[in-house]
């Protein structure tokens, strides 16, 4: 039986450049913009996208299965063009990525490389003692994917790894893991504190002044799951009074509107949701494995528990 596929990407002829030569029997279309669409995915069993247009989602009668490009999917598993009965699968390639970006910018404050980037301009030569991450603590909130690979790398780093879970059980590579009622309980132990968690309305606006004030002077926060996931009038507020620092790639409103008072501040870094970007060669490695589970009728990689909203 030939199975069909729908792809609907900005990069969706690579895509399915990648898929074309790796699933050969399958048959796949591809699509940049609505009109492109409308013949091909009404017969598709299969979508693989991300943001994908209502007008083209409610034409997929056969759909039966969705594989998100995204690790966040709050839109997608509400939109009642995508009835329960579809599976629903999202990518869980992102991990090793956003764990290069953590410790991206960690090794960047620990080392002070601001300090030597202006030093060089100036021709100076100063040395200074630089921190270590061995032996500092980080509490991660949220231990999916991505929480898991950030922990691997605390540990490979000689860190202590603490970590909230909203079930809470045994991580591996993380010390003590906290339930959502002890976050505060675990916030005024950390060194650097990265918030990895899914938007949904348990999450929302789970850390604010009060979270927020109780982290350690000097210690570091890190965003990389979703903007409202941290009170962001709450995390403005804070920041201002320069005791902690902060690394943020999500936020409330995306773009960061340009009158932000966020910009402004010296103990920030911005990004532009970039910390785990998708890499066409890895999102396609994925889903051919999980296509063969999906013929054999086997349980797939990342299914979207709907209830959970993750």
């Amino acid at each position: 039986m030939t199975h069909r596929l729908f792809i609907y990407h900005p990069d969706s002829k690579i895509y399915e450049e990648i898929l074309s030569k790796r699933l050969p029997g399958l048959k796949i279309h591809s699509a940049v913009h609505s009109k492109e669409a409308f013949d091909f995915v009404k017969e598709a069993e299969i979508i693989l996208a991300w943001q994908i247009p209502d007008e083209v989602l409610k034409r997929a009668k056969r759909l039966r299965w969705f594989s998100s490009i995204g690790a966040g999917n709050e839109d997608l598993f509400k939109n009642p063009h995508l009835p329960e009965t579809v599976v629903l699968t999202k990518a869980t390639v992102y991990g090793e990525m956003m764990a290069e970006y953590i410790f991206a910018y960690l090794l960047y404050y620990s080392r002070d490389l601001s300090k030597y980037f202006e030093d060089q301009k100036h021709r100076v030569w100063e040395k200074i003692r630089p921190s270590r991450l061995y032996g500092k603590m980080m509490g991660i909130v949220g231990l999916g994917s991505v929480g898991k690979e950030i922990a691997k790398r605390g540990k490979q780093f000689g860190m202590s790894v603490l970590g909230v879970k909203r079930i809470p059980g045994p991580v591996e590579n993380v010390d003590q893991v906290f339930g959502p009622e002890d976050l505060e309980r675990m916030i005024p132990l950390v060194d650097y504190l990265v918030v990895a968690l899914p938007l949904t309305s348990e999450t929302y606006h789970l850390l604010g002044e009060k979270e927020l004030s109780l982290m350690k002077e000097g210690a570091l926060l890190f965003n990389t799951g979703r903007g409202k996931t941290i009170d962001e009038v709450a995390l403005t507020k804070v920041l201002k009074a320069r005791r902690i620092r902060a690394v943020l790639d999500v936020f409330e409103k995306e773009p960061l509107p340009a009158e932000s008072e966020l910009w402004s501040l010296e103990n920030v870094i911005i990004t532009p949701h970039v910390s785990g970007i998708n890499i066409p060669g890895e999102i396609c490695e994925e889903f051919v494995k999980n296509y063969e589970r999906w013929v054999r009728g086997e349980p797939l990689i990342g299914l979207v528990d709907r209830s959970k909203g993750y």
